[in-house]
């Protein structure tokens, strides 16, 4: 047999394992919990009249809705819900879970960690945030889920430095984001007259989180 005979046979079996794999995986709820990058409700004071993710241009624009409809290509019957849980960022040390044991009840196969932006770096001693989002997650999924975590869009080395402790402590997958924010395109300078607003993610820095994001998922094996 000639060798580039062989070398077509052995891609065709490799691409067929690869696809089988592909279909083995198994995705039906997905949990994102978050904070206004993920949702944010209308604010007129600030220029928001949308329930999405702060700044996309559209509902459909924001990470999460990108996400979830890629995904769905994958997992037809996927339900995906997501939730700003910024109240857990500032009060992290003290919060009762029990005002999130909604999303417990979802009963998640993989729940997303994309927070960390309004956490004060000066509340942060040993590893407090880490264990304290190793305690909200395990609170919030079952022995069988799978957790992702990313770090903050916005540079924030201390706070990445807990993210990355509790991912490797826990074996979680790890997803670094922290490039997209170093760089002003993805953000929507200009676009809203409150600065905080405009250096949220615009379309294109949302497109980059959610492909980012999806990469990881398809890759985790349940």
């Amino acid at each position: 047999m000639r060798p580039w005979v062989l070398g077509i046979g052995l891609a065709i079996v490799l691409l067929s394992c690869k696809e089988e794999k592909d279909r083995s995986i198994s995705i039906n709820k997905i949990l994102v919990i978050g904070n206004s990058i993920t949702i944010h409700p209308p604010d007129p004071s600030i220029g928001r009249n949308g329930n999405w993710g702060m700044a996309a241009s559209e509902a459909d624009q924001d990470y999460f809705s990108l996400l979830k409809d890629n995904l769905q290509s994958y997992f037809p019957d996927l339900e995906m819900i997501r939730e700003n849980v910024y109240p857990f960022e500032r009060e992290f040390e003290t919060i009762d879970f029990e005002q999130y044991s909604h999303l417990r009840e979802f009963e998640a196969d993989v729940i997303i960690i994309r927070l960390g932006e309004n956490n004060i770096d000066a509340e942060l001693s040993n590893w407090n945030l880490a264990e304290s989002i190793q305690d909200f997650a395990f609170y919030l999924g079952t022995t069988n889920t799978k957790f992702i975590i990313t770090t903050t869009f916005w540079p924030s080395p201390n706070v990445n430095e807990q993210l990355r402790h509790v991912a490797s402590q826990n074996h979680w997958e790890f997803v670094d984001i922290s490039a997209f924010g170093s760089n002003p395109a993805n953000m929507a300078i200009g676009q809203f007259e409150d600065n905080a607003v405009a250096s949220h993610p615009n379309d294109q820095g949302m497109l980059a989180i959610s492909k980012a994001l999806s990469t990881k998922i398809l890759a985790i094996e349940l």
